[in-house]
């Protein structure tokens, strides 16, 4: 008898931790807005990439590309400057 009411406390209480568990784990991984001054920093590194892309319709051939490469090495260097 006391064995039948001792086992079903357990199983009750192993269901209700393994229903808990996931809430447990769901709360611990929460997701870290960016701030607004790394949002700003962003925009502006994306906005003189385009304008440098737009201006570079004008040139041919290797300078052309030399320009594009800049541009895009310059829009990584100020991506990784930009505030966290």
């Amino acid at each position: 008898m006391t064995k039948n009411v001792l086992t079903k406390a357990v199983l009750v209480l192993v269901l209700a931790l393994s229903a808990s568990a996931p809430s447990v784990l769901a709360k611990g991984a929460k997701r870290v807005k960016p701030s607004a001054e790394h949002v700003a920093a962003v925009t502006k590194c994306n906005e003189d990439y385009t304008s440098a892309r737009k201006s570079a319709r004008s040139l041919r051939g290797r300078e052309r590309g030399a320009w594009l490469a800049k541009a895009k090495a310059d829009r990584r260097q100020c991506l990784k400057d930009a505030p966290k």
